[in-house]
């Protein structure tokens, strides 16, 4: 891969504090067929009015989230008035996890019908505290994406193009990109051997069409592979898509590994908690980029 490692930031995820878990949790996949992970949005509020930091959340269904609700705490779901959400319904809210909340979606191709809590809320509160602007979150993610869905060049009928054009939207000044996308590239040796070279194509296009092109990106590497049948068959290269990732060498790029992570019931997608841990190692990550002169 073409660029500087030295622009790359390595950050593992296990060591951090687990968040505490709260009272009982609400339903998502991978329990009961009928479950459904449920939330409401926030009230709309004004658009900020001075200066602010854009950050895109890109990938599949560990961006989304699939964590559940009622396993965080009750100070993780009171909004905090410097992180914002620019929403799949173009609206202007404070963040509180689900950020992709499904209703009132613009672009169908982006929706995602179940979602959760993912490491965008707290990536978000982490680097507000890091701030002195307010930090605005644009959800982009689609759960079950494959690197071949993304790595299209076109409008707001594809899901980099609707990302881009919520991104236009929002205004403000484009700081980073979070993508944490793989397992469905997991399924076939092809995939799992072509992700280095899709991302790389995927990360030129987001700067191209931003029009940044020393945009920071932190990516996620993937969590440990499932081990429960039926879903360990359905994967049988995670490890190869690790082993790319791994070797991905892109200027201005970041990688988190989300080994050691616990995941939900259906042993792919992270906890609410492990989310909780990996967001800040995210706002590290992305921290060190653009302290290294990433972004300007």
């Amino acid at each position: 891969m073409p660029g500087s490692s030295r622009s790359k930031a390595w950050l593992g995820a296990a060591a951090l504090t687990v968040v505490a878990a709260a009272p009982p949790r609400e339903t998502a996949p991978g329990e009961p067929a009928d479950a459904l992970i449920v939330g409401s949005p926030q009230p709309d509020v004004e658009k900020p009015r001075g200066a602010y930091d854009v950050y895109l959340l890109a990938g599949q269904s560990n961006m989304s989230g699939r964590g559940f609700l009622g396993d965080t705490t009750a100070a993780e779901r009171q909004p905090d008035p410097n992180v914002l959400l620019f929403g799949n319904d173009e609206r202007w809210r404070l963040a509180v996890d689900p950020l992709d909340y499904q209703a009132g979606q613009v672009d169908h191709v982006s929706l995602d019908p179940i979602v959760g809590v993912g490491p965008g809320l707290s990536f978000g509160r982490a680097m507000a505290a890091a701030a002195s602007r307010p930090v605005v979150l644009v959800p982009c993610a689609k759960g079950g994406s494959a690197m071949a869905e993304w790595d299209i060049d076109g409008g707001r009928e594809t899901l980099l193009g609707s990302c881009v054009a919520r991104v236009a939207i929002a205004g403000g000044r484009v700081a980073g990109l979070l993508w944490y996308q793989g397992e469905a590239d997991g399924r076939s040796a092809a995939t799992a051997a072509g992700w280095g070279e899709a991302f790389a194509r995927i990360v030129a296009r987001f700067r191209e069409k931003l029009g940044t092109p020393g945009l920071p990106v932190v990516f996620v590497g993937l969590s440990d592979k499932p081990r429960k049948m039926p879903r360990a068959a359905l994967f049988p290269y995670w490890q190869s898509v690790q082993e790319h990732q791994e070797a991905t060498h892109i200027a201005c790029v970041g990688m988190v590994s989300a080994r050691g992570l616990p995941h939900n019931a259906d042993d792919v997608h992270l906890s609410a908690a492990a989310q909780g841990r990996l967001g800040p190692k995210l706002a590290t990550a992305m921290l060190m980029l653009r302290q290294g002169g990433c972004g300007r």
